[in-house]
């Protein structure tokens, strides 16, 4: 494998064009040289791609990087949540927790969504599981040297893939999230018709708790429920104009997060009546990324049409630590 182009496609997954070249340049560039390791052929074919080639050591060495810049990358204001930990650079998967806390470990699966809840006492140190998320690599790197998309929309479509996991599975968690669930209670967790003043309180609940200000979050449906019953303000109309729900709700700063499909599904991963009140420095939802995936070549009489197929495997956990207080409300009338 040729160092030289890897470093040339870190880059450019970092946004770091090549030298003085544009990125479609380095796109085109990055092509003409994976086409050259193939090779000279613009189809990926089990005759030159393979485990020991220097395209497949190269992709398989690239995936890691492509996931973990997409995870840096992704404007979800969900991701400003997160805590996140990539153990090929040497991290822990584990997370130390100061006192009493609860943990909630979610599981997506072949469109199927559910929770697993941990109670914490007196503090501890919390690992947090993984399961193998699979990407297919043979149909956007076929196109990429076909030359039918360029190589930033091969990086993005790896990235999507894995971010969606992560969506999905953080947005489970927090919605595991009950008046039961150890250091909360009918306090911060409620449910049914909207009361502004009752939000507001809850809102008071946990900068109290936390010392912090506080944020609301929800879908854009979700949010848009905030301030419904009275008149708005010239400002406020401006924010609905804009961004279709008021930045501001009695002071707090309410911010929209992106919706988002169960994979494999037409369902939303995030319920539409529900709110989050979470302290602006707080990172509940814990990410943990086994950088050290593997490039598997899968048979090809698993497929009808008997074509080669390859996926990427990666170990990755998302879960939600309730340490700090934080404010739910959900069923939203």
């Amino acid at each position: 494998m040729d160092n030289k182009i890897l470093t040339v496609a870190v880059d450019a997954v970092r946004g770091r064009a090549m030298g003085n070249y544009t990125a479609t340049e380095t796109s085109d560039s990055l092509r003409n040289a994976f086409i050259e390791m193939n090779g000279g052929s613009t189809k990926i074919s089990p005759k030159t791609f393979y485990k020991g080639t220097p395209l497949y050591a190269l992709v398989q060495e690239l995936i890691p990087v492509i996931i973990e810049e997409g995870i840096k990358a992704e404007r979800n204001p969900l991701f400003n949540l997160v805590e996140y930990r990539n153990i090929a650079e040497g991290d822990l998967a584990e997370f130390d927790i100061e006192g009493d806390a609860n943990f909630v470990v979610a599981s997506v699966a072949n469109g199927i969504q559910g929770v697993r809840r941990q109670r914490i006492v007196g503090g501890d140190t919390v690992k947090v599981p993984t399961e193998m998320k699979i990407v297919r690599v043979y149909e956007n790197l076929g196109r990429l040297l076909a030359g039918r998309i360029d190589f930033n929309k091969f990086v993005d479509g790896v990235a999507k893939a894995f971010n969606e996991y992560i969506v999905t599975a953080a947005y489970t968690a927090l919605a595991g999230i009950t008046a039961n669930t150890y250091n909360l209670d009918s306090t911060y967790v409620k449910s049914g018709s909207f009361d502004a003043e009752a939000l507001i309180q809850l809102v008071n609940h946990v900068e109290a708790a936390t010392g912090k200000k506080a944020v609301i979050l929800g879908t854009k449906t979700a949010v848009r429920k905030l301030g419904a019953d009275v008149s708005y303000s010239a400002e406020q109309n401006t924010d609905l104009y804009n961004k279709g729900y008021i930045a501001k709700f009695g002071g707090t700063d309410v911010v929209a997060l992106e919706q988002a499909h169960i994979p494999g599904t037409s369902e939303f991963a995030l319920a539409d009546d529900a709110l989050w009140v979470i302290a602006a420095e707080d990172k509940p939802v814990k990410v943990v990324n086994e950088g050290d995936g593997l490039l598997v070549e899968r048979d090809a009489t698993q497929n009808a049409d008997l074509t080669q197929e390859y996926v990427y495997a990666q170990g990755m956990g998302v879960g939600v630590i309730c340490a700090a207080k934080l404010g739910y409300w959900y069923s939203i009338a």
